[in-house]
């Protein structure tokens, strides 16, 4: 029998966050676990704005361009492509090293731009490379496109052609159909998520986190695009970004708000939002694939009580008998059920029960959702529903 020890050891954890783990789930669920999320799981899902075009006629129109594209059978604007792989790679005398989130979409197929490269070793433009992750690992194989010194001088623009992958999913983003604002790529949990919230036309809605943007958008394309969802983060960059998918997707409902909303009520009146949507910053551990990782339990204790800060404004902004969304990309009891705990017993916000066959409740039960890579083959995924009493 494995010990905390041999599991953090082989799968790259550390042993106080196995521990951690361990308290709440047998050390056989958490290495099924830690294997799944070395792999992206077997679908890639994206969104359908159905505001610019039926889903039928898209898949229609996609599946005569000869993809494999399927159609979620509860959310008639989730599709989805096939994940292949895995797929041998080579180590090159090239190599581009790449920072974690840029390796973990290289290792699905993504090309390397520039602001994810850390190092080029003995290469020049046109040359074949190893893209490398943090931790050693070879991701890919593609052609350099720019001479390094380009990388490092100018940091935008496209670094590595990735010609083979470790796995590969079919990308539209550099499509007409991304272009034209008729697809969002996001992950079947998030679309689920604001589907439960069910925001109705006319409201105003609230996202504290709302970087890069899928809740946000899909929250106004639910709304029919009538009403106001106010997009707020406190990086300038990030907002741009949200605004920019908004335009794309041609939604005017979409408000962009550069703040740091743990001090929301400061900016907006009491009372005076009916929905608010909260995914704030976590550990992560649900997010495949997941290549490295080094959070520890005191990671788990910061975030946790930073999680809570937005509660507590998110409680005074909300109307009485408002719905608040909260959702995490973790499987961590302390930021997930522990804070449904808190928000219940001092916010006023009373957990709402959610279903969603065939995903199982979290640990407390019918009023959250957890979605778990090695049983329902997305991304782990916490879901709590509110309404404030």
């Amino acid at each position: 029998m494995s010990s905390v020890g041999a599991v953090a050891s082989r799968y790259g954890y550390r042993v106080d966050f196995v521990e951690y783990l361990a308290r709440f789930f047998s050390l056989g669920y958490i290495e099924d676990l830690f294997r799944s999320l070395e792999t992206p799981g077997s679908r890639y899902f994206f969104r359908v704005n159905t505001l610019k075009v039926r889903p039928e006629d898209l898949l229609e129109e996609l599946r005569e361009e000869g993809l494999k594209v399927y159609r979620h059978d509860r959310l008639p604007e989730a599709f989805y492509v096939p994940v292949e792989g895995p797929f041998e790679v080579r180590l090159l005398p090239g190599k581009v090293y790449v920072d974690k989130k840029t390796a973990e979409s290289v290792y699905v197929g993504a090309n390397v731009f520039a602001p994810g490269v850390t190092k080029v070793e003995n290469a020049r433009e046109g040359d074949l490379v190893s893209v490398i992750a943090p931790g050693g690992r070879v991701v890919a194989e593609g052609v350099l496109s720019m001479d390094p010194s380009r990388v490092f001088s100018e940091r935008k623009g496209l670094a590595v052609r990735v010609v083979r992958s470790v796995y590969r999913a079919v990308s539209l983003r550099e499509t007409r159909y991304f272009d034209e604002g008729l697809i969002y790529h996001q992950s079947l949990p998030s679309m689920v998520a604001v589907r439960l919230l069910d925001p109705q036309p006319g409201w105003t809605v609230l996202d504290m986190c709302a970087a890069p943007g899928g809740k946000t958008t899909h929250a106004a394309q639910l709304m029919g695009d009538h009403g106001e969802v106010i997009a707020v983060d406190r990086t300038k960059s990030k907002v741009d970004t949200i605004m920019e998918h908004a335009r794309r997707l041609g939604l005017k409902s979409v408000k962009g708000l550069v703040y740091d909303s743990r001090y929301i009520s400061e900016y907006l009146d009491k009372d005076s939002v009916d929905a608010v949507i909260i995914d704030p910053p976590c550990t992560a551990l649900g997010v495949r694939p997941k290549l490295w990782y080094e959070r520890g339990f005191d990671d788990v204790l910061k975030l946790s009580d930073y999680q809570r800060q937005f509660l507590r404004e998110a409680a005074k902004v909300l109307r009485r008998g408002g719905r608040l969304l909260f959702t995490t990309c973790t499987i961590s009891p302390y930021e997930n059920e522990f804070n449904v705990i808190f928000a219940a017993s001092y916010l006023g916000l009373k957990p709402l029960p959610l279903s969603f066959p065939p995903v199982k409740s979290g640990l407390l039960g019918t009023g959250s959702l957890q979605f778990v890579p090695h049983e329902h083959d997305t991304p782990g995924f916490f879901i709590a529903l509110f309404e404030k009493r």
